[in-house]
């Protein structure tokens, strides 16, 4: 059972950052239910997505899993000692995929020129 947390931060790697000091170890979906709080519209998948950029990233790890009752178990993420205050906790996905700091237009854009 994950402890009682409440996010403050908007911007969804810090966010993660925050709740991963706060509880030690966490999962995917326990960090979802908290953070739609803060941001009604995010989905389950982008918070999926999130964790899997800061896994590849190396700023957080996977620790163990916890079986609950259904046959699916829980994933818990711990941050890598020493990552804490990375830089990269602020735009993971720029950090790990360049190319999406342009947005979808300036993308296209960017590749006619061969920026890309």
């Amino acid at each position: 059972m994950a402890k009682e947390f409440e996010i403050s931060v908007g911007l969804t790697g810090l966010a993660i950052r925050d709740y991963l000091l706060a509880v030690g170890e966490g999962c995917p979906n326990d960090f979802y239910k908290e953070f739609r709080k803060v941001k009604a519209k995010t989905s389950y998948g982008s918070v999926r997505r999130y964790f899997y950029i800061l896994k590849r990233l190396g700023l957080i790890e996977p620790t163990r899993r916890e079986w609950g009752r259904g046959t699916i178990p829980k994933q818990l993420y711990r941050i890598v000692p020493g990552m804490e205050s990375s830089p990269l906790w602020t735009h993971p996905q720029v950090a790990l995929y360049p190319s999406t700091r342009f947005g979808g237009a300036r993308y296209q854009k960017a590749k006619e020129r061969g920026l890309v």
